[in-house]
Protein backbone atom coordinates (compact mmCIF):
# COMPACT_ATOMS: atom_id res chain seq x y z
CA UNK A 1 0.00 0.00 0.00
CA UNK A 2 1.33 3.09 -0.61
CA UNK A 3 1.80 6.03 0.81
CA UNK A 4 -0.78 8.91 -0.16
CA UNK A 5 -1.06 12.12 1.58
CA UNK A 6 -4.14 11.41 4.14
CA UNK A 7 -2.01 8.47 5.56
CA UNK A 8 1.33 10.73 5.37
CA UNK A 9 -1.05 12.74 7.49
CA UNK A 10 -2.70 10.41 9.47
CA UNK A 11 1.51 9.39 10.88
CA UNK A 12 2.98 12.93 10.81
CA UNK A 13 -0.29 13.90 13.17
CA UNK A 14 0.40 10.68 15.87
CA UNK A 15 3.76 11.48 16.16
CA UNK A 16 3.27 15.25 16.43
CA UNK A 17 0.71 14.18 19.34
CA UNK A 18 2.95 11.90 21.20
CA UNK A 19 6.12 14.11 20.74
CA UNK A 20 5.46 17.54 20.07
CA UNK A 21 6.74 19.28 17.83
CA UNK A 22 10.26 18.88 18.22
CA UNK A 23 10.33 15.08 16.92
CA UNK A 24 13.69 15.14 14.79
CA UNK A 25 16.33 12.38 15.92
CA UNK A 26 13.70 9.88 17.01
CA UNK A 27 13.85 6.38 15.56
CA UNK A 28 11.42 4.99 13.13
CA UNK A 29 10.93 1.72 11.93
CA UNK A 30 8.99 1.39 8.88
CA UNK A 31 7.53 -2.05 8.12
CA UNK A 32 7.62 -2.60 4.62
CA UNK A 33 9.12 -0.72 1.81
CA UNK A 34 7.06 1.86 1.20
CA UNK A 35 6.32 4.65 -1.77
CA UNK A 36 4.52 8.01 -1.53
CA UNK A 37 2.12 8.94 -4.00
CA UNK A 38 1.79 12.18 -3.24
CA UNK A 39 2.93 14.91 -6.31
CA UNK A 40 3.66 17.71 -3.76
CA UNK A 41 6.20 15.71 -1.20
CA UNK A 42 9.71 15.84 -2.05
CA UNK A 43 10.29 12.44 -2.18
CA UNK A 44 9.18 9.22 -3.95
CA UNK A 45 10.03 6.39 -0.31
CA UNK A 46 8.86 6.86 2.72
CA UNK A 47 12.26 6.10 3.72
CA UNK A 48 13.27 9.22 1.86
CA UNK A 49 10.64 10.99 3.32
CA UNK A 50 10.67 10.65 6.81
CA UNK A 51 14.81 10.50 6.33
CA UNK A 52 14.23 13.81 4.63
CA UNK A 53 12.35 15.05 8.10
CA UNK A 54 15.20 14.45 10.41
CA UNK A 55 14.37 10.76 11.54
CA UNK A 56 16.45 7.90 11.92
CA UNK A 57 14.64 5.72 9.42
CA UNK A 58 15.09 1.96 8.71
CA UNK A 59 12.29 0.43 6.72
CA UNK A 60 11.95 -3.62 6.85
CA UNK A 61 10.77 -5.74 4.10
CA UNK A 62 11.93 -9.24 2.61
CA UNK A 63 12.39 -7.93 -1.11
CA UNK A 64 15.19 -5.62 0.09
CA UNK A 65 14.42 -2.58 -2.11
CA UNK A 66 15.37 1.00 -1.77
CA UNK A 67 17.57 0.35 0.95
CA UNK A 68 15.32 -1.52 3.19
CA UNK A 69 17.03 -4.25 5.37
CA UNK A 70 15.81 -7.98 4.52
CA UNK A 71 13.97 -9.36 7.01
CA UNK A 72 11.28 -11.68 7.88
CA UNK A 73 8.18 -10.35 9.90
CA UNK A 74 7.40 -13.91 10.68
CA UNK A 75 10.33 -14.76 12.36
CA UNK A 76 11.33 -12.68 15.74
CA UNK A 77 14.41 -14.09 15.93
CA UNK A 78 15.39 -11.81 13.82
CA UNK A 79 14.49 -9.27 15.50
CA UNK A 80 16.01 -9.38 18.97
CA UNK A 81 19.11 -7.33 18.23
CA UNK A 82 16.41 -4.16 17.75
CA UNK A 83 13.98 -4.57 21.00
CA UNK A 84 13.24 -1.91 22.53
CA UNK A 85 15.12 0.42 19.96
CA UNK A 86 12.24 2.54 17.89
CA UNK A 87 10.51 5.81 19.01
CA UNK A 88 8.06 5.00 16.04
CA UNK A 89 7.11 1.71 14.28
CA UNK A 90 4.32 2.40 11.25
CA UNK A 91 2.63 -0.29 9.69
CA UNK A 92 1.19 0.80 6.30
CA UNK A 93 -0.73 -1.89 4.81
CA UNK A 94 2.00 -4.25 5.86
CA UNK A 95 1.27 -6.84 8.60
CA UNK A 96 -2.00 -8.30 6.38
CA UNK A 97 0.36 -9.60 4.31
CA UNK A 98 2.18 -11.71 6.49
CA UNK A 99 1.31 -15.28 6.04
CA UNK A 100 0.49 -17.78 7.41
CA UNK A 101 -2.18 -16.50 9.53
CA UNK A 102 -0.90 -17.92 12.61
CA UNK A 103 2.39 -15.55 12.37
CA UNK A 104 0.06 -12.59 12.16
CA UNK A 105 1.03 -13.26 15.91
CA UNK A 106 4.50 -13.51 15.18
CA UNK A 107 4.21 -10.10 13.40
CA UNK A 108 2.38 -8.08 16.13
CA UNK A 109 4.92 -9.67 18.73
CA UNK A 110 7.52 -8.23 16.63
CA UNK A 111 5.91 -4.34 16.65
CA UNK A 112 5.46 -4.74 20.36
CA UNK A 113 9.23 -6.55 21.33
CA UNK A 114 10.80 -3.58 18.82
CA UNK A 115 9.14 -0.71 20.78
CA UNK A 116 10.22 1.43 23.39
CA UNK A 117 8.33 2.49 26.69
CA UNK A 118 7.04 5.50 25.49
CA UNK A 119 7.04 4.73 21.65
CA UNK A 120 4.28 4.66 19.41
CA UNK A 121 2.95 2.32 16.82
CA UNK A 122 0.82 3.45 13.97
CA UNK A 123 -1.32 1.28 12.14
CA UNK A 124 -3.38 1.54 8.97
CA UNK A 125 -4.69 -1.42 7.42
CA UNK A 126 -7.64 -2.62 5.91
CA UNK A 127 -11.10 -2.15 8.27
CA UNK A 128 -12.96 -5.35 8.07
CA UNK A 129 -16.09 -3.50 8.59
CA UNK A 130 -15.47 -1.43 5.55
CA UNK A 131 -14.62 -4.31 3.90
CA UNK A 132 -18.19 -5.95 4.93
CA UNK A 133 -20.24 -2.78 4.44
CA UNK A 134 -18.50 -1.38 0.98
CA UNK A 135 -16.34 -3.50 -0.16
CA UNK A 136 -13.30 -1.79 0.92
CA UNK A 137 -9.89 -3.35 -0.02
CA UNK A 138 -11.61 -6.26 -1.17
CA UNK A 139 -9.24 -8.75 -2.39
CA UNK A 140 -6.05 -6.57 -0.90
CA UNK A 141 -5.76 -9.57 1.06
CA UNK A 142 -7.08 -11.78 3.54
CA UNK A 143 -6.31 -10.74 6.40
CA UNK A 144 -8.58 -7.67 8.28
CA UNK A 145 -8.58 -5.60 11.55
CA UNK A 146 -11.59 -3.34 13.66
CA UNK A 147 -11.62 -0.89 16.34
CA UNK A 148 -12.34 -3.53 18.91
CA UNK A 149 -9.12 -5.85 17.88
CA UNK A 150 -7.47 -2.63 19.13
CA UNK A 151 -8.85 -1.56 21.79
CA UNK A 152 -8.86 -5.11 23.46
CA UNK A 153 -4.64 -5.24 22.14
CA UNK A 154 -3.92 -2.25 24.07
CA UNK A 155 -5.58 -3.76 27.22
CA UNK A 156 -3.78 -6.78 27.03
CA UNK A 157 -0.21 -5.45 26.33
CA UNK A 158 -0.42 -1.95 27.91
CA UNK A 159 -1.32 0.28 25.50
CA UNK A 160 -2.57 3.39 25.37
CA UNK A 161 -4.61 4.27 22.47
CA UNK A 162 -4.56 7.38 21.07
CA UNK A 163 -6.31 7.35 17.59
CA UNK A 164 -8.77 4.97 16.03
CA UNK A 165 -10.22 5.82 13.53
CA UNK A 166 -10.92 4.80 9.87
CA UNK A 167 -9.36 6.97 6.73
CA UNK A 168 -10.26 5.44 2.68
CA UNK A 169 -11.73 2.14 4.49
CA UNK A 170 -8.29 1.31 6.40
CA UNK A 171 -8.49 1.10 10.00
CA UNK A 172 -6.10 3.91 11.40
CA UNK A 173 -4.73 3.08 15.03
CA UNK A 174 -2.07 4.74 17.10
CA UNK A 175 -0.81 2.82 20.13
CA UNK A 176 1.32 3.80 22.55
CA UNK A 177 3.71 1.76 24.76
CA UNK A 178 3.11 2.42 28.72
CA UNK A 179 4.63 -0.04 30.50
CA UNK A 180 7.44 -3.12 29.74
CA UNK A 181 5.84 -6.16 29.71
CA UNK A 182 5.50 -9.02 27.50
CA UNK A 183 3.65 -9.36 24.56
CA UNK A 184 0.41 -11.58 24.90
CA UNK A 185 1.23 -15.26 25.15
CA UNK A 186 -2.28 -16.60 24.10
CA UNK A 187 -1.86 -17.04 20.58
CA UNK A 188 -5.17 -18.33 20.02
CA UNK A 189 -7.11 -15.87 20.94
CA UNK A 190 -4.83 -13.06 19.10
CA UNK A 191 -5.75 -14.95 16.19
CA UNK A 192 -9.55 -15.35 16.78
CA UNK A 193 -9.35 -11.58 16.94
CA UNK A 194 -8.39 -11.11 13.59
CA UNK A 195 -10.61 -11.34 10.77
CA UNK A 196 -10.28 -13.45 7.65
CA UNK A 197 -11.93 -13.10 4.54
CA UNK A 198 -11.58 -15.24 1.02
CA UNK A 199 -9.15 -13.91 -1.21
CA UNK A 200 -9.07 -14.31 -4.94
CA UNK A 201 -6.30 -14.81 -6.50
CA UNK A 202 -5.02 -16.94 -9.05
CA UNK A 203 -2.26 -19.39 -8.99
CA UNK A 204 0.31 -17.34 -11.33
CA UNK A 205 0.13 -13.80 -9.00
CA UNK A 206 0.55 -16.59 -5.75
CA UNK A 207 3.76 -17.87 -6.91
CA UNK A 208 4.81 -13.94 -7.65
CA UNK A 209 3.86 -12.82 -4.34
CA UNK A 210 5.93 -15.47 -3.01
CA UNK A 211 8.93 -14.91 -5.22
CA UNK A 212 9.84 -11.76 -5.65
CA UNK A 213 7.40 -9.71 -2.51
CA UNK A 214 4.21 -7.54 -2.45
CA UNK A 215 5.89 -4.63 -3.27
CA UNK A 216 8.31 -5.83 -6.22
CA UNK A 217 5.06 -7.13 -7.42
CA UNK A 218 3.31 -4.20 -6.98
CA UNK A 219 5.65 -2.34 -8.91
CA UNK A 220 6.14 -5.37 -11.78
CA UNK A 221 2.72 -4.94 -12.21
CA UNK A 222 2.22 -1.34 -12.55
CA UNK A 223 0.27 -0.88 -10.02
CA UNK A 224 2.24 1.54 -7.85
Amino acid sequence: MALKRPYLDFIESSIEHAFGTQSSGLRMMELGDQIVLDPETDADTGKAYFTNRGYHHVSVDINGLHGSVVRDLSRPEQFQDWHGAWDIITNAGTSEHVEPFESQYECFRIIHDCLKVGGIAVHLIPDVHQHDKHGAWKNHCRFYYSDTFFEWLAKECGYEVLFNTVIDGLRCATVRKTSHVPFMNDRATFLAAIAQREYSIDLYARVLFSWMGLGRLLRRLGLT
